[in-house]
């Protein structure tokens, strides 16, 4: 995957590429049920354009029981996704005329495979030779999948072999609230914008084959991009979310509000843009559930219970050259954390580690 990456990245040459901002979303198996609203570039699109997205998310927590009251939900979340995303953006004034220059639509669709996949051995590698804490994944065979959720009320998802899904239907739709200052450089769109948007999901995805929640999601952003210097870009993004919850009887289920914060620098260094990218997305699940104590502090820092019920922080660096671009990303989330030797961060290791690659062409209006 990183041969191919960087091979498709030194022979993209030309066009200069773009200091939009990478866009991720926060993978792992129960986030990706929901809408994620991700980052885009504040100032109005000039043109339509297609993308195409690959990316690879490693995701491991142990099996998990956790009790609210008499109500006891059991979970485990070990594979790899491999997940090929369709983006098409577009605006308005292409289809309705120049008065509704200010409006764009994106559209997505996302095909995923569930699997056990390649990369585990290559991750326990990485531990051992940084010194880092392995995450119980020794105690259970690697390149495995292992994907279950429910309760007495019902089942979400269990998954124990390959499984290809189609996931849901998101539209993003934005609108220009400002954008002023001369252009840096030869390009037409200005230095600062500000934009609002509106994010639709549409329940296309199977919730038994962790494809999606089974519900309508809806969420709010705004987001706003500057050009600090001819070389280098920063974007930023507020959102907030309402989530419809899981199509099951399942007691344990996600908060209905949530929020979000994205923020990303982009600079240009000849033909080439290095990002990064940093996103905070709150809790995902509801409070008041417990986790049932199991093998002490690892079983603990192991389990999917961060993952569930705390927020997640996801830093991201990219390359991007011409249409290329190819990314890393990985959790680490500040915050109070005794059961571990670093009292300051947490894991939640759903995802645990992604790796992408995308390719964008710029249609012709």
């Amino acid at each position: 995957m990183l041969a191919f990456a960087v091979a498709l990245l030194c022979a993209a040459g030309d066009p200069a590429p773009s200091r939009a901002p990478l866009g991720t979303r926060t993978q792992g198996p129960v986030r990706e049920l929901f809408l994620d609203v991700t980052s885009a570039d504040a100032r109005r699109p000039l043109s339509s354009e297609l993308e195409l997205r690959y990316s690879i998310a490693n995701s491991w927590n142990e099996p998990m029981s956790v009790a609210r009251g008499p109500s006891i939900s059991s979970q485990e979340l070990d594979e790899q996704a491999d997940s090929l995303t369709v983006r098409y953006r577009t605006p308005w004034s292409r289809w309705l005329g120049p008065k509704l220059a200010p409006f764009s639509t994106t559209v997505e669709g996302r095909f995923t495979l569930h699997w056990g996949g390649y990369t585990d051995r290559a991750i326990e590698a990485w531990h051992g030779l940084v010194g880092a804490f392995n995450f119980e994944r020794s105690r259970f065979p690697r390149n495995q999948i292992h994907l279950a959720l429910g309760d007495e009320g019902g089942t979400a998802f269990r998954i124990d072999g390959t499984t290809p899904t189609v996931g849901d239907v998101v539209l993003r739709n934005q609108a220009s609230l400002f954008e002023g200052g001369d252009p840096l450089s030869a390009g037409e769109v200005h230095r600062y914008g500000l934009a609002a948007r509106l994010d639709l999901k549409l329940p296309t995805g199977p919730l038994s084959r962790a494809g999606g929640s089974g519900g309508f999601d809806a969420g709010l952003a705004l987001l706003g991009t500057a050009e600090l210097t001819s070389w280098l870009t920063a974007h930023a993004m507020f959102s907030t979310s309402r989530f419809s919850g899981f199509a099951c009887n399942c007691a344990l289920q996600p908060k209905e509000w949530h929020a979000g914060f994205d923020a990303s620098l982009a600079a240009s260094l000849g033909g080439t843009t290095f990002l990064v990218e940093d996103r905070v997305v709150s809790p995902l699940l509801r409070p008041g559930w417990s986790r049932i104590a199991w093998r002490g502090n690892d079983g603990l820092l192991a389990s999917g219970l961060y993952a569930d019920f705390r927020t997640h922080n996801q830093v991201t660096f990219a390359i991007r050259r011409g249409r290329f671009t190819f990314w890393l990303s990985e959790d680490g989330t500040p915050g109070s954390n005794p059961p571990s030797t670093l009292h300051f961060l947490y894991m939640s290791n759903a995802p645990d580690v992604v790796v992408g690659l995308s390719f964008t062409q710029p249609l012709p209006n």
